[in-house]
């Protein structure tokens, strides 16, 4: 009998032969025990191929003299930067240290002669000396011309920049060692410098840290770390030293878009930017051998921003700071030194006296060689040394560096604290310093006031508005009121209105379409009435009819209203006192009294005084004052063409300086008058000269302005902008160059043609003549633009420059530019 035949899938015998190996196994018997795992490998990436750096000091021991400084490396991504300990040809990898104690004089005394010990004396507040110091004597082939008599040996202070990786140990993946070379007793020891260790002082590292020559902002590092030694941990911020923040104070008006290749605050050969490690070698005591100049940070960065400096840096390179523009009043501490609650621990120490921070503006121009008499106080008195004598005994209100300062007066008749401060006078001589502009601030909140919209009646020839004012007398009555003017100019929807000029003068001004009316010259104005009623003001200007001269504001009946309010107030810097205002009368009784303006609001009219849609906005008033000041006055730009007219009658209805000269840079104001139509007399300049707004701006920033008012030539770098021109965050707000609204706007006429508004601004830079320029030319003109074309030749929209160039298209003005929107 045949047996029956199965046939097996695959499945089972898979089946059968798993279960035979098992048996197999279990045959031999146990597989032992698990074996451990393997250490994790380490995530990281080598220094040399690493596209960013950042370094972070983690603690700084001082062990018999010796410093010795833990950090890490990450990149940007926090993964750790390995590689350090092996990467011999690394371009730069600098230490420093330094302690915080008593401020230490330079040497000032003359030339070959030595110094006088009386000026090494006293307690003065904290700064930091450098452990590493040399004296350097001048090299004859570097002394720039005329400064051969005040060459001669200075003190510098340094940081270690020779050892690199030979001083580096790996402490772990992407954690390093740094040793200083030396202990600090070790580094060369200068008799007027004490560089004594003391480990209850707070002390500082720094570290530099640049991989190749190649620059790259993202692997440049500056970093720092202040510590105890005796307490073996980080210093608090109150046991520190840090007056200015780089962010709120230096890169407010400068760049610090590293990459960039137009100026930024990046010295050293493209290694320092931090002024933490700035300011471990720019110490009181350090000098300049070639022209004797300071280096001291503070009374550098002083007489750099005055326009009084000069030094021969590395390899005989002159820095000439002679020509330098400051934006704003040189006078207004508070412009740099800004102390609020966010404001480093130390913001306030800029009020105490510092001898090369008085000497940068009271005696920028004297030295111990030409002004040696200065060295030896009068008769018996107590030498103070060359600068301490010059202000104690010397000094005299007309040549003193700071016009008209009594400085010794001061000394003289008050008490020391005057300068040195105490707890009678905690801010010593800041306080005569932000004297005005405390005086201003409190003035302007006092004086404050608000504009209501204005109703225009065109039959009766009337605007009618109302001032809120909450001062106990009115403007006209206020003799501290030197002039209320209230501004009225015409708006059609798109842009204020000129209008050519009339061939006489009106009841109220010779323009068309703008009138300036002065509020506080109430009583001598029949073309003015006033109802009073609590802290409300209602105004009413007649005259402003159909037969009038103001043919624009009757035929548009809109447009805005503005004011700017000009106080007479005491000086105060000779002998600060509470805010005072004066008489105006006594205006010139005293060089140190002055007259400030007061802004306010905005305010409309129209039949019915609602709200008119103001004029685009394309750049940002707080960038405007972040450089230039809040609530700027820039009446002497006016006053040097027709200054002296009165504002409401003849040419003086644009040109005098009092009202027409705005506080608020970017609300519009400006372009009342300097837009691109324009008052008739505009277009008789060419366009490299032009008052249209947006191209004189961009021609003063940019220096690309060929000339002045009334035809004075413009210097090529006569105005120093302190940063990258190209780039339009430094003015314009993100989301105020999409170009929307320049389809509306009419073009710029200038004696050499018309512009289209697109073509204007960006030729205003690139094109502000043809010489050199045909490309850009051509491609203007290729995509609708206007350039030099003939009068009418524009027509309203016909430009395709936005389909580009809008912002945030591929090409737009924020991408082909360097923008650095923060």
């Amino acid at each position: 009998m045949m047996m029956n035949r199965y046939k097996l899938t695959s499945a089972v015998k898979s089946a059968i032969g798993i279960g035979a190996l098992s048996i197999a196994l279990v045959g031999c018997g146990s597989d032992g025990k698990d074996g451990e795992d393997g250490e994790n490998g380490n995530i990281g990436v080598d220094i040399q191929q690493a596209t960013s750096l950042k370094a972070n000091i983690l603690h700084a021991t001082v062990t018999e003299g010796v410093v010795a400084v833990d950090f890490e490396l990450e990149n940007a991504n926090d993964v750790a930067v390995s590689g350090l300990e092996s990467f011999d040809n690394i371009n730069t990898l600098g230490f420093g240290i330094a302690k915080l104690d008593a401020l230490q004089r330079r040497d000032m005394h003359a030339v070959g002669q030595p110094a006088t010990p009386e000026q090494y004396k006293g307690v003065k507040p904290t700064q930091w000396t450098s452990y590493i110091n040399t004296v350097k004597s001048a090299n004859l082939e570097h002394i720039p011309e005329g400064f051969n008599h005040l060459a001669g040996d200075q003190i510098q202070a340094n940081i270690e920049t020779g050892c690199k990786t030979e001083c580096i140990e790996l402490l772990e993946h992407g954690t390093y060692r740094y040793t200083f070379q030396k202990a600090l007793s070790e580094y060369e020891q200068i008799d007027a410098v004490d560089t004594e260790f003391n480990a209850e002082l707070t002390h500082r590292v720094t570290l530099e840290l640049k991989p190749t020559s190649t620059f790259s902002a993202a692997t440049l590092v500056n970093t720092h770390y202040d510590f105890v030694p005796a307490l073996d941990r980080a210093a608090r911020a109150d046991e520190t030293r840090n007056l200015v923040d780089l962010q709120e104070s230096c890169i407010r008006c400068h760049s610090d878009d590293y990459d960039s290749a137009a100026s930024k605050l990046m010295l050293h050969g493209s290694k320092r930017i931090e002024i933490e490690n700035c300011v471990v070698c720019h110490t009181t005591y350090s000098g300049d051998p070639e022209t004797g100049a300071t280096i001291d940070f503070g009374s550098m960065l002083h007489r750099i921003h005055d326009g009084t400096y000069l030094m021969a840096g590395y390899g005989g390179s002159v820095h000439d700071y002679t020509e330098t523009t400051f934006p704003t009043d040189m006078g207004n501490c508070q412009t740099c030194h800004i102390n609020e609650e966010h404001s480093p621990a130390q913001a306030e120490n800029f009020q105490f006296h510092r001898q090369e921070a008085c000497a940068s503006c009271h005696m920028a121009d004297f030295n111990p060689v030409d002004n040696a008499e200065w060295l030896t106080p009068p008769g018996e008195s107590k030498d103070r040394g060359f600068v301490g004598n010059y202000f104690h005994y010397y000094a005299d209100p007309e040549t003193d560096g700071v016009t008209g300062a009594d400085v010794r007066g001061v000394f003289e008749n008050q008490s020391c604290s005057s300068c040195h401060a105490d707890d009678s006078n905690p801010q010593g001589a800041a306080l005569f310093h932000m004297a005005k502009a405390n005086e201003t601030v409190d003035i302007r909140k006092q004086y404050a006031y608000e504009l209501s919209n204005g109703v225009f009646d065109a039959e009766a020839g009337t605007l009618e508005f109302t001032l809120t004012w909450d001062r106990e007398l009115a403007p006209h009555e206020d003799s501290a009121i030197n002039g209320f003017w209230i501004n009225i100019q015409a708006f059609d929807g798109v842009e204020f209105v000129m209008g050519p000029r009339p061939s006489t003068n009106g009841e109220l001004g010779r323009s068309e379409s703008r009138i300036s009316m002065n509020l506080a010259g109430l009583e001598n104005n029949e073309n003015l009435t006033a109802a009073i009623e609590g802290n409300a003001i209602t105004y009413t200007i007649s005259g402003i009819t159909a037969d009038s001269i103001h043919t624009q504001i009757v035929e548009l009946g809109q447009g805005f209203i503005d004011g700017k309010l000009m106080v007479c107030a005491q000086g105060s810097e000779r002998v600060p006192t509470p805010t005072a205002t004066i008489d105006c009368e006594r205006l010139e009784s005293d060089p140190y009294n002055f007259e400030l303006a007061v802004k306010g609001n905005k305010a409309s009219f129209s039949v019915d005084a609602s709200e008119l849609q103001t004029r685009s906005l394309s750049v940002s008033e707080e960038k405007c004052a972040a450089c230039h000041g809040e609530q700027a006055d820039f009446s002497y730009a006016h006053q040097g063409y027709k200054g002296s007219d009165k504002p409401d009658v003849s040419c003086g209805t644009c040109h005098s300086g009092s009202p027409n000269t705005v506080i608020n840079l970017a609300d519009g104001s400006c372009v009342a008058c300097h837009n691109g139509t324009g008052a008739p007399g505009h277009k008789y300049y060419d366009f490299s000269h032009s008052f249209d707004y947006k191209v004189l701006i961009h021609g003063v920033h940019a220096d690309t302005r060929t000339q002045y008012a009334r035809g004075r030539d413009k210097a090529q770098g006569d105005i120093t902008y302190p940063t990258d021109a190209a780039d339009c965050a430094a003015c314009h707000d993100q989301g105020q160059l999409t170009l929307v609204n320049l389809s509306d706007t009419p073009p710029t006429l200038s004696k050499d043609g018309t512009y289209s508004p697109t073509v204007a601004a960006c030729a205003s830079c690139h094109a502000p003549t043809t010489e050199g320029n045909g490309s850009v030319i051509s491609h203007f003109e290729s995509n609708g633009g206007v350039y030099r074309g003939s009068e009418g030749s524009y027509q309203l929209g016909t430009e395709s420059c936005a389909t580009c160039h809008a912002e945030g298209k591929s090409f737009g003005v924020d991408k082909v530019h360097p923008t650095n929107y923060k």
